[in-house]
């Protein structure tokens, strides 16, 4: 057998010692360039949420599943994964009335409807379920108005228009979703596990914005995301209105709906411009927004707002600081963008409101309120991007 010289030995140790530190300095420069290669959001993607809260979401979703079958369960499931094709009802979306995907509430019999409803209240909070119902009973209320001249009911002001979809299975291991949407009211929920990884865009309206009959009378149904809003603007003093208020440039209606970016560019007075009673009014405002869903969720997104510098969340309005004109305000940071317009006032407010009374009848006060999500939106976001190129590779 042959023998290697003392030296050969020394000068292969070395060459093999240099062979190794060359190795891991190139993992240590190539690995990270590697790892930015493939699609991410960010290191934990969502929001954690209480494992017993996010189990009676997906059992109530389960339960709305088994009591539907045939037709109407192929129209309330879409069993593909969120971002594939056949996915598309949790991301499309609109506040319009008329027809849409989904399974309507007049197409369920009443225990159907039953277990539609637990869904809705397992994710929602206890106001967020009252304004859910609030706004579809407004459906009845504009039905009459619409007989102000004689004309018979208008058939598209119904109830049973708003429809339901479960995306994905609640019971699986992948993400899942589900949505429900109609006239004034749209909205979703992306989980995975124990996360939420999405909860806009989230779209409520109201018309009238005062109930003028049915169960709800004399009620206005968002009116705390108004009143706060209307408070902090007059709050506004100084330096402080040239950087907050805007007197043109009112908007006709949210600039930011369906198919619309959410980058906008900054405008208005910083959180760390105000002074500690008007932060703790933003502060309520947002809560107010982000209380529509259930306790849990709301925590966590709120958590997440709270670790993304909100001294840079910027509030400002638009147009007379008054209810009962037009006006439009605008909440936007680095994990939200919200905004509230009022695009009709209500010409009578009083519970006894006549409702044949030509101005409430065709102008009936009018509010929409959109909450979106730069990086987590189901429209135009980052999460969407991802979730359609993971899919895709």
């Amino acid at each position: 057998m042959a023998c290697s010289a003392p030296g050969e030995t020394v000068q292969s140790s070395a060459v093999s010692s240099s062979r190794s530190i060359l190795v891991i300095i190139s993992l240590l420069i190539f690995t990270p360039i590697l790892a930015r290669s493939f699609p991410t959001i960010d290191e934990e993607p969502g929001v954690a949420i209480d494992p017993a809260i996010m189990r009676s979401i997906s059992e109530a979703a389960l339960e709305l599943l088994k009591e539907n079958t045939g037709r109407n369960r192929e129209r309330l499931h879409a069993d593909a994964l969120p971002g594939t094709p056949g996915s598309g009802v949790l991301f499309n979306w609109n506040f319009l009335p008329g027809k849409r995907p989904g399974l309507r509430i007049d197409q369920m019999n009443y225990p159907q409807q039953i277990r539609s409803q637990q869904l809705v209240r397992s994710t929602l909070s206890s106001s967020g379920y009252l304004k859910w119902n609030a706004i579809v009973a407004l459906e009845d209320v504009l039905r009459e108005l619409s007989t102000w001249d004689n004309s018979p009911p208008d058939p598209s002001r119904t109830p049973g228009q708003y429809s339901f979809a479960i995306v994905g299975d609640p019971a699986g291991s992948n993400p899942w979703g589900w949505r429900v949407e109609g006239h004034h009211i749209s909205l979703r929920f992306l989980f995975h596990g124990n996360r939420l990884l999405s909860s806009t865009p989230a779209f409520l309206g109201a018309a009238p914005t005062i109930a003028s009959t049915g169960p709800n009378v004399g009620i206005e149904v968002l009116r705390p995301e108004e009143t706060l809003a209307l408070d902090l603007a007059h709050s506004l003093h100084g330096n402080q209105k040239e950087l907050g208020l805007r007197s043109e440039g009112l908007p006709r209606d949210i600039r930011h709906g369906p198919g619309r970016s959410v980058t906008v560019k900054p405008e208005g007075i910083r959180r760390d411009q105000l002074d500690p009673q008007q932060r703790a009014l933003l502060d309520r405002l947002i809560d107010v927004h982000l209380g529509l869903m259930q306790p849990s969720l709301m925590n966590s997104e709120r958590e997440r707002i709270d670790q993304s510098n909100p001294d840079s969340i910027r509030f400002c309005w638009w147009g007379p600081i008054d209810r009962s004109k037009r006006h439009y305000y605008r909440i936007h940071g680095p994990t939200m963008l919200i905004e509230l317009v009022r695009i009709t006032p209500d010409p009578v407010t009083s519970p006894t409101a006549n409702l044949r009374n030509p101005d409430l009848a065709r102008f009936p006060g009018h509010v929409h309120i959109v909450r979106r999500d730069p990086a987590r939106d189901l429209d135009v976001s980052p999460l969407r991007e991802h979730l359609e190129k993971a899919h895709k590779e």
